[in-house]
């Protein structure tokens, strides 16, 4: 009983993406635009990447594998000839890693255009990292915050610019309660936690940078087969299913690209989008509180330096 229930599962799946397949139909030339993308070596980041550099962006691929990272920067010049694709290390499990990112981009580059925060874990272990944080939230929203605060004034002085954050419809099941005690949560509900700091996170960073020309949104891609899902079960129904029933890292990365290059999105911001079009975000992703809330727990956390701060 309980395959024919997974099953119908699956196939509302399919119909409900079919129905909900969002396109980017921008043609807007992207040229002299610097972009950084995170995850990008494969699923979502890399088609977004991909498709940036068709437009002609500068694209920095962050990515925690360098031969993967390297691979997947020749596969795009190859595909686009655009040469301006980049890889730089980036491990979001370690804020080393991220702050030696952030340097080596700075040396590299004078400005920042977009920056699309798409790297992301789930059922990675509920085991913590060097720096004192499970490792599911780290990646998915505290490594994330540290990047982006750490580049905000870059962004700032590149306006109008833009930050993406994809997040998923999933962040409705989230809490930030005890979102870092060990054996509190499951890998699931973990994933969920992250999510909901994302959308909160989003929010909060579009409210203090108002007036600077720097719009910020979040995104559900929708059920997308990607190496998001690393658990040991999905990883064994994984080649059976996803291919079938889930969206393709293309169409995953429509709404994130829209966000990216489209002329509606200029002045958008602190919203919530899917399917190339806004759409709603839970109770408690609106609530300012939590977001507020939410910003002073994640500064503590990536121990942010009162001169960083925003």
């Amino acid at each position: 009983m309980w395959l024919f229930w997974v099953l119908v599962t699956l196939v509302l799946i399919k119909f409900l993406n079919k129905l909900s397949n969002g396109k980017c139909y921008a043609d807007t030339v992207m040229t002299g635009k610097v972009v950084i993308v995170t995850g990008a070596n494969s699923g979502i980041g890399y088609a977004t990447a991909l498709e940036l550099a068709r437009r002609g962006a500068e694209v920095i691929l962050g990515c925690r594998d360098d031969k993967k990272g390297q691979e997947a920067v020749e596969s795009i010049i190859k595909a686009t000839k655009n040469k301006k694709v980049k890889y730089i290390y980036l491990d979001l499990s370690s804020f080393k890693s991220i702050r030696s990112f952030v340097e080596e981009f700075k040396r590299m580059e004078a400005k920042l255009d977009v920056l699309i925060n798409n790297a992301g874990a789930s059922g990675m272990g509920l085991k913590k990292t060097e720096d004192g944080i499970i490792r599911d939230m780290q990646v998915n929203h505290f490594g994330p915050f540290l990047l982006t605060v750490l580049l905000t004034p870059l962004l700032v002085k590149s306006a109008p610019s833009r930050v993406i954050i994809v997040s998923s419809m999933l962040h409705k099941f989230g809490t930030i309660q005890d979102i870092n005690e060990e054996g509190r949560h499951g890998w699931f509900q973990n994933y969920c936690n992250s999510k909901l700091c994302n959308v909160l996170f989003s929010n909060e960073l579009a409210k203090r940078l108002e007036g600077t020309g720097v719009v910020v949104n979040s995104v559900h891609p929708g059920q997308v087969n990607t190496s998001l899902y690393r658990s040991t079960l999905l990883d064994k129904i994984r080649s059976l299913v996803l291919y079938t029933f889930f969206k393709s890292p293309e169409e995953g990365a429509q709404t994130s690209l829209y966000l990216a290059v489209s002329d509606d999105c200029d002045q958008v911001t602190g919203r919530y989008f899917a399917d190339c079009s806004e759409s709603s975000m839970s109770w408690k992703a609106e609530d300012r509180g939590l977001a507020s809330e939410l910003w002073y727990m994640s500064e503590i956390f990536v121990k942010l330096r009162p001169e960083e701060k925003i």
